[in-house]
């Protein structure tokens, strides 16, 4: 980031009585592939500074202002949940929209593989059942409490998923090769979907890596949940059949285990069919019509992967590893396909 950008930071933050050092500089966080995190520090103590990144942002997604307002609600109902403490809208200090919230120490498990500290199936299992009783954690959090009950639009939530993401992905794909997504677009369009349901908190992009972990005593535990840009209110099934998008297993195919977004394929790691029956056992939710929404968030997925894909087209990122999420992308619309149309999880 430009040298200019963090003095503009400096002169803001003295107006809140905070003083930004920057000898030695921040220094950027490396992992994800959306926003940008930069490590800093205000009068000796350290912070996350957090903006969107560069180049054209999907609409809805990289929403500061919705991550900060979100944070600082749920931290006082679930303390896991960082606090963000600054936000501004004002691009002419940083470049974007910004917010600044606190430092959580721990470590995060990036792709496909487990730290070598950590190999072994007993670790595995009681990080993936951690995952669920996690999620549950927010699921169980009253909006109103958390001062978030008019977060979102419960109502017609799933609807405007459906449609939404369909539309993002027409975008995506610029109007080419649009069989898969169109004929799982259709199958959902015409299959009934769960309609009565006590709307949740929803993370609405949970995963491993954004959990923040720590290890004590040979003990494993939560430090922080991330990444709240794009929480809302809605079906809580929604944020487990997002999770279980990512959830790859050894005899999923080729171009869907490209994903590699969690460890799922490690021994230990409970499978998609055990997540599903102890976030039903732990939330008291019921999980009727649930492969609907898991097809809908291999949409989601789909669409996602072709996003990224896209921006290595244009040149905003140079990663050669991008070049495979058009596979994915399809894989994704495939098996969402099949999920509904078979009725198969596993």
């Amino acid at each position: 980031m430009e040298q200019h950008l963090w003095n503009k930071l400096k002169k803001w933050l003295k107006l809140k009585n905070f003083n930004l050092e920057l000898n030695p500089p921040p220094t950027k966080f490396t992992n994800g592939m959306g926003n940008l995190n930069y490590k800093i520090f205000l009068d000796h103590k350290a912070y996350v500074l957090r903006r969107p990144p560069l180049g054209p942002i999907p609409p809805g997604a990289n929403d500061m202002k919705r991550e900060h307002l979100v944070m600082s609600s749920l931290h006082k109902e679930l303390p896991l949940v960082p606090n963000s403490i600054l936000f501004s809208e004002d691009i002419n200090i940083f470049g974007a929209p910004f917010h600044i919230m606190e430092y959580k120490e721990g470590f995060t498990i990036n792709g496909d593989t487990f730290p070598s500290e950590l190999h072994n199936a007993k670790d595995v299992k009681i990080i993936s059942e951690m995952l669920i009783s996690t999620l549950v954690k927010i699921h169980k959090i009253d909006p109103k409490n958390a001062g978030l009950e008019n977060l979102g639009k419960p109502e017609g939530f799933l609807e405007r998923q459906l449609e939404g993401w369909f539309k993002r992905g027409l975008i995506a794909h610029q109007n080419k090769n649009l069989h898969n997504i169109t004929q799982l677009y259709e199958t959902l369009k015409n299959r009934p979907r769960p309609e009565d349901y006590k709307p949740s908190i929803l993370h609405n992009d949970f995963k491993l890596d954004n959990i923040i972990l720590k290890k004590k005593n040979n003990n494993i535990f939560p430090s922080a949940i991330i990444d709240w840009d794009q929480a809302t209110r809605g079906h809580p099934l929604y944020d487990l059949a997002t999770l279980l998008s990512y959830w790859t297993v050894q005899s999923d195919s080729d171009d869907m285990r490209l994903i590699k977004q969690m460890p799922s394929e490690q021994d230990g790691f409970i499978s998609r069919l055990e997540a599903i029956k102890q976030y039903k056992y732990l939330s008291g939710n019921s999980i009727d019509n649930f492969n609907w929404i898991y097809s809908l968030s291999l949409l989601k997925l789909g669409v996602v992967f072709q996003q990224l894909f896209a921006q290595y087209i244009r040149g905003t990122v140079k990663d050669k590893k991008y070049l495979v999420f058009e596979k994915v992308a399809e894989a994704s619309y495939r098996r969402g396909l099949n999920i509904i149309m078979n009725d198969e999880i596993i």
